[in-house]
């Protein structure tokens, strides 16, 4: 976008285009991405390639880890202070001691080439306040209706 406002300022200065016109350029640029990220005529935010896994709230995790490995046949593949994540094929369902009532907590979007900050400001640039833990590089928002949306690493395993 840079490119187009250093263009249109250019063709102004060379006396090109009037104010007027310089004006209605400006306004149509900085208004085409919002206008864009809104109605969807663009390019989507970002293209999600899986589902990467979904984390319950549960009330006791070793209980739910014993109940979802003997009917699912599913064991961990990665622990962490409060909770687990049991392997499913490229995916994982993550069991975690989180104080509210048992429910799904998140779920989390793989994407490719995913980096933190990269992802943070892309939601930004839609009208989307991320969340990115400041212990881990990890991004989170809130879809309309307040449920919690991860993004990571098509390969993330908890």
């Amino acid at each position: 976008m840079s490119d187009d406002v250093e263009s249109l300022v250019a063709k102004y200065d060379q006396g090109v285009v009037n104010r007027r016109q310089l004006l209605a350029g400006l306004a149509a640029l900085t208004a085409a991405p919002l206008a864009a990220s809104k109605s969807g005529a663009n390019q989507p935010a970002f293209q999600g390639k899986s589902l990467n896994h979904v984390t319950l709230s549960v009330s006791n995790v070793e209980k739910s880890k014993e109940f979802y490995s003997s009917i699912l046949g599913i064991s961990t593949v990665s622990q962490q202070k409060n909770g687990i994540n049991l392997g499913l094929g490229d995916s994982f369902l993550g069991l975690y001691a989180i104080k509210e009532p048992p429910r799904v907590n998140h779920f989390c979007i793989g994407l490719d080439e995913f980096r933190v900050q990269v992802a943070a400001e892309r939601l930004t640039q839609f009208g989307v306040s991320p969340f990115v833990r400041k212990d881990k590089p990890e991004v989170y928002f809130k879809d309309p209706d307040g449920i919690t949306v991860q993004l990571e690493s098509k390969d993330y395993r908890g």
